[in-house]
């Protein structure tokens, strides 16, 4: 009999794949949405249960939760682990759920995981510690747990842009790597090679040092007035990268979202309003 847990995963999986939203690696929000985003979590339990709260899914159809790099959190302070699995199956639940609201962002920790490469932070290798995680939370179940959250994880797009031309993404290429194949991915699926140093879907989930004249030069071959991000450390929250873009972390004591309407455009002064402090949300 397959893993219950393992089950949920592939289950969502599947739905993320089949989005009838889904175009490629870019999933296009329909009309009359309100859109609630997450910065990177990292198994930070307090902040994703209050998000979750927040957003209140059942009781209100048109919200629509779009969350990123759930896992690789600290260490269990009970038995040492990393239990971000907990929170992706929580998260994987949602989606078996309320499979039209709730959408996910490929990040690169995510990458990293199902490309068997290696993410060390605070002198810890985080991918080693989430595959030790899961095979100490489901025993000899672990290795069907760990294909199954593969999977899950793969099946991620890239980007989600609302109506109102506002792109989510974890990140955007490199200004000396943004070339027409970075766009061309997202109107394609992203393959596992995709992920790999140098390639384009790397590109989206790995870049830095994004400027004024990159984000121009994206929003205008995407159609895209404003842009989402996550991926960077911000100590306060989030932060306004150029008049184009901003970035969200949801990691910390001072993480947060954003919200807004999906049929209407974001400005850096727009975006600023649409934060919410994690930590006030009821």
């Amino acid at each position: 009999m397959p893993n219950r847990a393992a089950d949920i995963f592939l289950q969502a999986a599947s739905l993320c794949r089949e989005d009838a939203r889904r175009r490629g690696s870019l999933i296009e929000l329909e009309d009359g949405c309100t859109v609630l985003v997450a910065g990177d979590i990292h198994g930070h339990r307090a902040n994703f249960s209050r998000i979750v709260s927040y957003a209140h899914l059942a009781a209100d159809p048109s919200r629509r939760l779009v969350l990123q790099e759930i896992i690789h959190g600290p260490p269990d302070a009970r038995t040492g682990h990393d239990r971000s699995v907990d929170l992706l199956l929580r998260a994987a639940r949602l989606k078996v759920d309320h499979p039209e609201q709730v959408l996910f962002l490929l990040g690169n920790h995510d990458a990293s995981q199902v490309t068997g490469g290696e993410i060390t932070k605070d002198g810890c290798g985080v991918c080693e510690a989430f595959t030790k995680g899961v095979r100490y939370a489901f025993g000899d179940d672990g290795d069907e747990v760990l294909a199954a959250v593969g999977e899950f994880l793969l099946s991620a797009p890239l980007a989600v842009r609302t109506p109102g031309g506002v792109l989510m993404s974890h990140s955007l290429p490199c200004p000396d790597k943004a070339d027409d194949a970075q766009v061309e991915i997202l109107h394609r699926p992203c393959t596992l090679d995709d992920l790999r140093r140098g390639r384009s879907g790397y590109e989206w989930v790995w870049g830095r040092r994004q400027d004024a004249g990159l984000v121009d030069t994206l929003a205008e071959k995407l159609g895209v007035e404003f842009f989402v991000l996550g991926h960077y450390h911000i100590e306060t929250g989030y932060e306004v990268i150029c008049p184009r873009a901003a970035a969200l972390a949801s990691d910390s004591p001072h993480g947060c979202v954003a919200e807004f309407s999906g049929d209407e455009p974001l400005t850096s002064e727009t975006f600023e309003a649409a934060v919410r402090r994690i930590i006030a949300l009821r």
